[in-house]
């Protein structure tokens, strides 16, 4: 489909080469119309050397013997796009002289239409994909027409998938008022592979990937000061859209989230989701909950539990005796009026130590 060529962007081009010529420069629409020139009393009327020109596709050339009708000595060379005749462009003067500089003309304009056709389907693609995304994360698109979308997309990710979003560490305020994650070595991953659908909205990039190609984005935000909130793989449509809505969850209280690692994958994040769905209250009630713990004491409990109960792995990570680190539990115990070494009022502990990062 031939581009386009409008009057601003013509008269951009003229004003622009204007200065750095001795000749009168005329852009002509496909019909013949005068829509730029150097000379503004002439725009709007019409040049038959031009409408000559788009026409047959071939240049006009006007002697000084053969002006007539307004026309002066010059050149009127078409604008091709895609095979079509878009424009005109006319330079006065002695043709064998301007003919070189009208050819020069011609060029930048139909660059400059090639570059705005490009932004123009970039732009379009980048709508898809964020009306798409959104609906996927807010739960508005049926499975059976998101497969389709999907798999016949640009480009085409016909399954199994994996979402992730992306987030600033530095981004402060509510997640609507963070400004859209599109820089650094993840955005510019995103931009130039070609591999992934995304969008930037509500605080986050998100990026819709083929379900075994996260390795690369991994990387890039080992590299950046960005998290990357990573899905689970998923095989249908229905796995998607719950791996979203719960990316979404995460997303709007990314205080909660942990800042040990770069990267966090879904399925390590069971106790934040959870703190992420209930009411703030239920939230503020299990962080009172641990109040009263020490900063060591904190630290202790939350590498007991990721030790999965294992003295000798706290021993480890903490530098301190098994002995040290029994008697920590203990004094743990008796303050919070739970037990870590019980599973269940270990989850209770395990939720307040999420709830009381905010």
């Amino acid at each position: 489909m031939s581009a386009p060529l409008g009057s601003a962007l013509a008269q951009r081009v003229v004003d622009r080469i204007s200065p750095t010529l001795h000749h009168n420069v005329n852009v002509m629409d496909a019909a013949g119309l005068i829509i730029a020139s150097r000379d503004a009393s002439r725009i709007g009327t019409l040049h038959a050397g031009a409408r000559e020109a788009a026409a047959t596709g071939k240049p006009v050339v006007i002697r000084p013997s053969a002006e007539r009708d307004g026309m002066r000595a010059g050149v009127n060379c078409p604008i091709e796009v895609d095979g079509a005749v878009v424009g005109v462009v006319g330079l006065t003067g002695a043709p064998d002289v301007v003919m070189p500089l009208a050819d020069v003309v011609v060029l930048t304009i139909r660059l400059l239409l090639e570059r705005d056709r490009e932004m123009d389907s970039t732009a379009l693609r980048e709508a898809r994909d964020r009306e798409l995304l959104a609906r996927l994360i807010n739960g508005g698109s049926p499975s059976a027409s998101l497969e389709q979308e999907l798999a016949a997309g640009s480009p085409a990710l016909p399954g199994p998938w994996r979402l992730a979003a992306v987030l600033d560490r530095t981004a402060a305020g509510p997640p609507a008022h963070r400004l859209p994650v599109r820089s650094g070595p993840v955005g510019d991953l995103v931009s130039r592979s070609g591999r992934y659908r995304s969008a930037s909205f509500q605080g986050a990039l998100w990026i819709l990937l083929p379900a075994h190609d996260a390795g690369a984005l991994s990387t890039a935000a080992s590299d950046s000061g960005s998290v990357l909130l990573l899905g689970d793989a998923c095989t249908g449509t229905e796995s998607l859209q719950s791996a979203a809505r719960s990316l979404g969850f995460l997303v709007a209280r990314p205080e909660i989230l942990p800042t040990t690692s770069a990267v966090l994958h879904l399925r390590e994040l069971s106790a934040e989701l959870a703190v992420a769905c209930m009411p703030r209250e239920t939230a503020g009630h299990l962080a009172s909950r641990i109040a009263d713990l020490t900063d060591t004491q904190r630290t202790t409990l939350s590498a007991f539990l990721d030790a999965g109960g294992s003295f000798s792995e706290v021993s480890r990570v903490l530098y301190a005796h098994r002995n040290t680190v029994i008697q920590r539990l203990d004094r743990i115990a008796e303050v919070t009026q739970l037990n870590p070494r019980n599973a269940h009022q270990a989850l209770t502990l395990r939720l307040g130590l999420v709830a009381a990062r905010v």
